[in-house]
């Protein structure tokens, strides 16, 4: 019964998992600190595994909040292209106002020939292995973004303590039914990476860290 429950709530967090994030940067119309780089990762790693589960026509239970993850972060960076600055059009950097147009088309097409059979079989094994190193790599990106930056910009922390309690639920959840411990290892890592950008979106939420200065004792005749 526990199990259910903890399975029930991951399926719809996920649900509204980027939901913050989206409605952040559309009501600031703002991507500070919001690293593109990170989302194409994390869109890659979600692509990939959606694509496989569809190949494969496995039960929708098995990758449901997949469907929802893929879709939000279609929204997340339509999002980042609309409101990126134009001044941000720098050589060498993913940030500029097309980068995310042309990510949404190349997932979008990469789904589509996945579902109708035109990817070989070999390519999509070789994929499964891909996704835990892309998704640890869009995290550390967003980490160090924030970090370099010092400052949490537009980076939404309810929509990564939501990933924080679906990495928890599905440790507990593997550790009960399958046992499969490179899962479990790959969503412990997940789950550390999500709790320090947590960390960094708190200590650094309003910007840089000002040390207190010392205040010098007036002297008295």
């Amino acid at each position: 019964m526990v199990l259910q429950l903890l399975s029930l709530s991951v399926n719809i967090l996920c649900l509204i998992q980027k939901v913050p994030q989206i409605y952040r940067i559309y009501k600031t119309k703002n991507v500070e600190s919001v690293s593109l780089s990170s989302v194409l990762l994390e869109e890659t790693a979600y692509t990939l595994v959606l694509t496989y589960n569809l190949w494969r026509n496995y039960p929708l239970s098995t990758f449901f909040e997949y469907i929802f993850l893929f879709i939000q972060d279609l929204l997340l960076l339509w999002a980042l292209s609309k409101y990126s600055t134009k001044e941000t059009k720098e050589k060498g950097k993913l940030n500029d106002r097309s980068t995310p147009l042309y990510g949404i088309l190349a997932f979008s097409v990469y789904l589509f020939l996945g579902i109708v059979g035109l990817i070989p079989s070999a390519w999509m094994r070789i994929c499964t292995m891909l996704v835990i190193p892309i998704s640890a790599s869009s995290k550390i990106v967003q980490l160090r973004t924030i970090l370099s930056n010092k400052s949490a910009g537009q980076v939404s922390r309810p929509g990564w303590m939501i990933a924080c309690y679906n990495n928890f639920a599905r440790i507990i959840t593997n550790l009960v039914e399958t046992r499969d411990m490179s899962m479990v290892l790959n969503l412990f890592i997940s789950l550390i990476l999500n709790i320090s950008i947590v960390i960094a979106c708190t200590v650094y939420k309003y910007g840089p860290v000002r040390k207190p200065k010392d205040k010098k004792k007036k002297k008295t005749t």
